[in-house]
């Protein structure tokens, strides 16, 4: 069944792989690939490319979000290498986006409840993850060590955020403790390159920890 998505990214943000080695490249054009996918199978409800809100006021802009959101079911948030910028969170749209998204909202006696979630990262100007998941280089666990203290906040802690945490401890005593599963985040972090190659089993696992909502602490307020 077709679903609603909304799409949250920083748009300017050119610290990302070069998709035609000719043409600069932004988070923007990593969007229009996803929006090509999502209009053949599902409802595309984030900002299209040709959209100026320039002239719009900030209010303006934040009602156009809420309506967009308001009409989804799953939210999409990339992660980018300069996603943050120096403003505090709470001045950039990408914390008020996946909050909106979490909480639940009423119009008219109809009530919109909180969305699926899924974060993809999108690989830097070197092709590296590095700086988002760092491979860690060891024999037993082939962990990867996924630094959400430079999210954004609302974001990281609703990452690893499952109440019963299926874990074990690395054997070499160097990686700490590791969260196993499809199902540790209720924003499951997932690379480009893999949510490409399996697109609905990312869209539809999204949903199931939609559903099972209840086994995550759930942080709502940017």
């Amino acid at each position: 069944m077709a679903k609603k998505i909304f799409v949250s990214y920083k748009y300017k943000d050119d610290s990302v792989l070069q998709i035609d080695p000719t043409q600069p490249t932004t988070v923007r054009d990593y969007i229009d690939i996803i929006e090509a996918y999502l209009q053949e199978d599902h409802i595309y409800k984030g900002e299209r490319d040709n959209e100026d809100l320039r002239y719009l006021s900030e209010d303006q802009i934040e009602e156009s979000l809420k309506d967009r959101i308001y009409d989804s079911t799953v939210t999409i948030v990339f992660i980018s290498k300069d996603m943050k910028t120096i403003e505090p969170e709470l001045e950039q749209w990408i914390p008020w986006e996946i909050a909106y998204s979490l909480k639940e909202k009423t119009r008219n006696d109809r009530t919109s409840y909180t969305n699926a979630m899924l974060a993809i990262v999108i690989p830097d100007e070197n092709n590296s993850f590095e700086y988002i998941a760092e491979r860690k280089n060891c024999q037993y666990c082939h962990c990867i060590s996924w630094k959400i203290n430079q999210l954004f906040t609302i974001l990281g802690k609703n990452m690893f955020n499952k109440k019963i945490k299926n874990t074990y401890t690395c054997p070499s005593g160097t990686c700490g403790t590791i969260h196993t599963g499809n199902d540790h985040s209720y924003i499951q972090p997932v690379k480009w390159y893999d949510f490409m190659n399996n697109k609905e089993y990312y869209i539809n696992l999204a949903i199931e920890r939609n559903n099972q909502i209840g086994n995550y602490e759930i942080t709502k307020e940017a």
